[in-house]
C-alpha cells in the first residue's frame, strides 16, 4: 500500500536544545524545517514529525579574523547580498547564491538546507569544498567538525545522525594571493545543474600555484574533488596548455549518469568546459585582474 506525506504533529522550538530533544525522542521519524523548499517538495512518506527550527538563532554571517561563519539559516537572499562577500575569495559564495533559483526561493531556501538535502547537482557544496569549509555538527552529546568533502554519504545521504542538526559553516581565511569562481550549466539560468563547477587557486609572490582546490556537482553520487587534476597544477606556473590539461583531467575525474535532464557524455565533456572556465578566472581573481 502506498504510504503518503502526512506527518502526525508539527513542533516549533525556540531553543537549540528543544530542537535536539525533539530529535532525540523522535529520531529517523522527525525532520528538521527552515524554508521547506527540499522537504515539501519531496514530501518524504516516512517522516512523522516536523520539527520547525526557523526560530532558532542560526541565521547569521560574520567573520571573526580566522573564520568566516555562516548559520545554516542563512539564506541565499542573505548570501547574496552581503557585504562579507563582495570581493576576495568569498565572492564565490555570492556568485553561487546569485544562480540559485528565483528571488522567492532564494529568500526561503538556506544553505544549511541546501547542503543536508545532499542532491548531487545543488550548487553549495562544491563552492564549499573549494573554500575548505567544515560544518559544525550539534547534538545532546556535544558537537563535531566534519569536513565538506566528508560530509556526504550518497545521493541524499550524509553523516549526519537521526539526533543531529548541522548549525554552522566555517570557512578559514583564505591566504594573499587567492582566486575562486563558481559556474553553474543548467537548463535555464534559474535551474538545477546539469554539472557545476567550483575551483580556487593560491598563487605565491613569483607567481606559481601553491596550492589548488576543484570540485564539481552533479558527475558523480556526491560532489567530488578533482584531485589528480589539482595535482597537475601545484607548484607551477598555471598557463593555457596546463589549464586544458587540467581540465580534461578533472573531466576524466567524473563518474556520471544520463538521466532526463542530460546524457553522462554531456556532462562529462560540460565537465571539462566549466572547469577551464573557473580556473581561468580563479587564476585571474588570484592576480588581482
Amino acid at each position: 500500500m502506498r504510504k503518503f506525506f502526512r506527518p502526525r504533529e508539527y513542533f516549533k522550538p525556540e531553543t537549540l536544545e528543544e530542537a535536539l530533544n525533539l530529535l532525540a525522542k523522535y529520531g529517523e521519524s522527525a525532520r528538521p524545517i527552515a524554508g521547506g523548499t527540499d522537504l515539501l517538495v519531496k514530501k518524504p512518506p516516512e517522516v512523522e514529525y516536523l520539527i520547525d527550527i526557523a526560530s532558532l538563532p542560526l541565521d547569521y554571517i560574520k567573520n571573526d579574523g580566522e573564520y568566516l561563519k555562516i548559520g545554516s539559516l542563512s539564506t541565499f537572499h542573505s548570501i547574496e547580498t552581503s557585504s562579507l562577500f563582495k570581493e576576495g575569495a568569498y565572492r564565490i559564495l555570492a556568485e553561487s547564491a546569485h544562480d540559485f533559483g528565483q528571488a522567492t526561493v532564494k529568500n526561503m531556501a538556506t544553505i544549511g538546507g541546501n547542503v543536508c538535502s545532499a542532491v548531487p547537482s545543488a550548487d553549495f557544496p562544491p563552492v564549499l569544498m573549494v573554500l575548505d569549509a567544515k560544518a559544525k555538527i550539534v547534538s545532546l552529546a556535544g558537537e563535531r567538525i566534519v569536513s565538506m568533502e566528508e560530509f556526504f554519504a550518497g545521493v541524499r545521504k550524509t553523516v549526519l545522525r537521526s539526533d543531529e542538526l548541522l548549525v554552522e559553516f566555517q570557512i578559514p581565511k583564505p591566504p594573499p594571493h587567492t582566486g575562486a569562481a563558481f559556474y553553474k550549466l543548467g537548463r535555464t539560468s534559474v535551474d538545477i545543474a546539469l554539472v557545476n563547477a567550483a575551483a580556487r587557486i593560491t598563487l605565491r609572490s613569483d607567481g606559481v600555484c601553491e596550492d589548488a582546490r576543484i570540485a564539481l556537482g552533479a558527475v558523480a553520487p556526491t560532489p567530488i574533488r578533482a584531485k589528480g587534476a589539482e595535482k597537475l597544477l601545484r607548484k607551477k606556473e598555471i598557463d593555457e596548455a596546463l589549464v586544458e590539461e587540467a581540465s580534461q583531467t578533472a573531466s576524466e575525474e567524473t563518474k556520471p549518469i544520463s538521466d532526463v535532464r542530460s546524457s553522462a557524455e554531456y556532462r562529462k565533456e560540460m565537465s571539462k568546459v566549466l572547469v577551464k572556465r573557473v580556473l581561468q578566472k580563479s587564476l585571474k581573481r588570484a592576480k588581482g585582474e
